[in-house]
């Protein structure tokens, strides 16, 4: 399964811009706010200072996250902060510019990856960590599709290609993709009817199909990893193929067999 990498940025301070802002607009001495701006300046620290899949740095860039958005309800957006954000899949790429909205999309990005970097370190193997998986897969999906539809179009500058509507879509449906794998094989460990195994594995090849046409976007050949195209597309064929051959073995339990060589002959 395809893990999202995180978005690096560069290091920016709050702390002088908001408190001239504070001083020149709201007429109160900045010094009274001095450990909240302190606290603010450490917390985008700790959110974006060391990345990797661990629930402590999810933890971190929702707090930070939740920061961001009682700031905006504050200060402009355009409060005089420059914030540098590089593209997640190309990193020469990058965009910097006084935008607190931009720099909201961002972190809700990195948000988004981190879910879906959970979700692929979990295994396969046994029931909890499937049903981990499948939430940190499901909650990935959430926030790639909030981020397409809701925050983007606040941003007040030209994005990377990441954060394009058609990547979005796509990482998305990529995370739904996967969110349903983790059903595929809870239902093979558990040991459901065939039948039913069969019709769970070709609403997992649908979901593959749609998430290979979106990744398939003209517009997304620079910045799509290489081989995720042909990924979706193997695994699409993958989970038609399973669906037959469930359905193969469904037939031969009911005695008809002549379906069942039809089914195992598609698959």
């Amino acid at each position: 399964m395809f893990a999202v990498k995180f978005k690096a940025t560069e290091k920016t301070i709050f702390n002088k811009a908001l408190a001239e802002y504070i001083a020149s607009s709201y007429a109160e001495p900045p010094e009274v706010y001095r450990d909240d701006l302190r606290v603010l300046d450490e917390l985008r620290e700790a959110a974006t200072a060391a990345l990797d899949g661990n629930p402590n740095v999810l933890k971190r860039n929702i707090r930070y996250y939740g920061q961001l958005a009682f700031i905006l309800s504050k200060f402009p957006a355009d409060v005089g902060i420059s914030f540098t954000w590089y593209n997640s899949f190309t990193s020469d790429t990058e965009v910097s510019c006084q935008d607190l909205y931009f720099e909201r999309a961002s972190v809700l990005f990195n948000i988004g990856a981190a879910y879906s970097q959970l979700g692929c370190r979990e295994g396969h193997s046994d029931m909890d960590s499937l049903n981990r998986a499948f939430n940190y897969f499901q909650q990935a999906a959430g926030t790639f599709g909030y981020l397409q539809r809701k925050i983007v179009g606040e941003c007040r500058t030209q994005l990377t290609t990441d954060m394009s509507a058609y990547m979005l879509t796509a990482l998305e449906n990529l995370m739904l993709c996967q969110a349903q794998e983790c059903v595929w094989h809870r239902s093979a460990l558990s040991r459901m009817k065939d039948a039913n195994i069969a019709r769970i594995a070709t609403h997992v090849a649908e979901l593959y199909e749609q998430a290979m046409q979106s990744a398939s976007q003209g517009s997304l050949a620079g910045t799509i990893p290489n081989g995720w195209v042909d990924h979706l597309k193997v695994k699409g064929l993958y989970f038609r193929a399973e669906a037959q051959q469930r359905k193969s073995m469904s037939c031969l339990a009911s005695s008809q067999y002549g379906e069942e060589v039809a089914r195992l002959q598609a698959a």
